[in-house]
């Protein structure tokens, strides 16, 4: 159909000019390494690529995540006398179709399965808790109502009766649309190592967890677990806690309107967030996948990494002396050899910080570069060989490949970034409106909208910016969100 047939048959308030596009296009990202992920990992991600065939960056992050999951309960790099968690944050941005969740679903299968068997133990554990707890809150009962004991006998017969029986440890590993208060929460009562992973990152980063109230004490509190500090939980009714010994790993999904949300923060740029998530952008693949006619799950290599991983996943948890659910992970060292590459990578990233220096616009990530490279690199050297006590410079280097990308990449998408900051505001607000269906108001962009569009002049502006640009445009009176509105625009689909 030609295209002045097309317009004929649409009605012209329907018809948008040609949009103008607010920046331009990041350049091609470079290639995945995916030949630092070794044998078990890069074995997997082989199969992935040919049956799946997600990017390959998909991938890499997928599994790497899913094995530091894995591997974070039990060991902490240890360089120099200073720890480290295993635990590493991803961002993958990628669009719509380009089989993200699909990767994900394959790489959390042990994870997923070991967690049945989890709950299984867990409902039979709940029974006898009843029964226990039932049977305590008798005795408990008949010491309180007898009359004929005295202050001092009836504290000592509750002190030979004990504590209440503790409730069984919740068996969850995973969780997909959290609060940072239910993570804490979970972490608190359940299982001390769990993993944040939503194939639909639009969920948090546009959910209750990083709305304009809670954006910033999320975002340090993840931080604080990255960090491996502890977990605290503040309730009027309930007081204060505090607990050591959790872990936590995250990989957030997202398509780019919504990463671009959380990448465009302030907020959470400022706050330290980015500086410890390894976010990936690569190209898609749509219209270059021929059928493959293959099970994944019958993949050597996916079969090989899934009892890798499950074999971690079912060994006892290393707890602290008395504790049900707080960890004391084991240290990994660094060899003679890896500790080399670490300090010689160190500082070659150090020298490149400097004012003028080729990451001097990314310190924040460029600053924990060196560790982060650790950390990969002992998650690689674990999922290889379980017992392992020291890194080997193999996987060291590994670690420094993967992190060289990670670094490339911060600095491709800090281009892109580092444009007009008005536009590149106005790009949120655009991909907020959208999330909203595609209407909305000034007060309504300045009331619920991303976090910099405080005001009426500002929501204002950004609106007028993206009705230059032939994205947006007002269309008189309406309702908003169940609000009638003066005025209201819509933007482009």
């Amino acid at each position: 159909m030609s295209r002045a047939a097309i317009q004929n048959a649409v009605p012209i308030e329907e018809i948008w000019p040609e949009a103008l596009p607010l920046r331009r296009e990041p350049s091609p990202p470079e290639p995945y390494p995916l030949e630092a992920l070794g044998d078990v990992l890069g074995g997997a991600a082989e199969s992935l690529s040919r049956i799946i065939q997600a990017p390959d960056a998909v991938i890499g992050q997928s599994l790497l995540a899913g094995a530091a999951l894995a591997v974070q309960a039990h060991a902490d790099v240890t360089i120099d006398g200073r720890r480290s968690p295993l635990s590493l944050f991803f961002l993958t941005v990628a669009e719509s179709g380009e089989r993200k969740s699909a990767t994900d679903k394959e790489v959390l299968a042990p994870h997923s399965k070991r967690e049945q068997d989890l709950i299984a133990q867990h409902e039979l554990e709940r029974v006898a808790f009843d029964a226990d707890t039932a049977a305590y809150n008798k005795a408990h009962g008949t010491i309180i109502k007898n009359n004929k004991m005295s202050r001092a006998e009836t504290r000592a017969a509750l002190e030979d009766l004990g504590p209440p029986p503790p409730p069984p440890v919740s068996p969850h590993l995973t969780t997909g649309d959290p609060t940072l208060e239910g993570l804490v929460k979970a972490l608190m009562n359940g299982w001390p190592s769990m993993g944040v992973f939503s194939s639909e990152g639009g969920r948090f980063v546009g959910g209750h967890a990083m709305n304009r109230e809670n954006g910033l004490k999320t975002a340090a509190g993840l931080s604080e677990l990255w960090d491996g500090g502890a977990v605290e939980r503040t309730r009027a009714g309930d007081g204060a806690s505090k607990q050591y010994g959790k872990r936590a790993s995250m990989h957030l999904l997202a398509q780019p309107g919504v990463a671009s949300i959380l990448l465009g923060d302030p907020m959470v740029r400022d706050q330290g967030l980015l500086s410890r998530m390894l976010v990936a952008w690569p190209q898609g693949k749509t219209g270059y996948r021929p059928y493959a006619a293959e099970k994944i799950k019958q993949a050597p290599g996916m079969q090989r990494y899934f009892a890798c991983v499950m074999d971690w996943l079912e060994r006892d948890l290393p707890l602290a002396e008395g504790k049900r659910n707080q960890l004391a992970p084991r240290e990994l060292l660094l060899s003679d050899g890896a500790h080399t590459r670490f300090v010689a990578f160190y500082n070659y990233v150090e020298k490149l910080m400097r004012d003028g220096g080729a990451l001097e616009s990314i310190r924040g990530l460029a600053n924990k570069s060196a560790e982060l490279a650790a950390r990969m690199a002992g998650v690689l050297n674990l999922i290889t060989d379980p017992a392992a006590q020291r890194i080997t410079p193999e996987h060291m280097a590994a670690g420094i490949t993967l992190m060289r990308y990670y670094l490339t990449e911060a600095l491709r998408l800090h281009e892109v970034a580092a444009g007009n900051p008005e536009l590149t505001m106005a790009e949120r607000c655009l991909d907020w409106i959208r999330t909203q269906g595609n209407r909305t108001s000034a007060p309504d962009l300045y009331q619920r909208g991303p976090n910099p569009v405080r005001d009426k002049v500002t929501a204002t502006q950004m609106l007028t910016i993206l009705e230059d640009h032939g994205l947006a445009r007002a269309i008189g009176p309406g309702v908003v969100d169940g609000k009638k509105r003066t005025e209201v625009w819509e933007v482009q689909p």
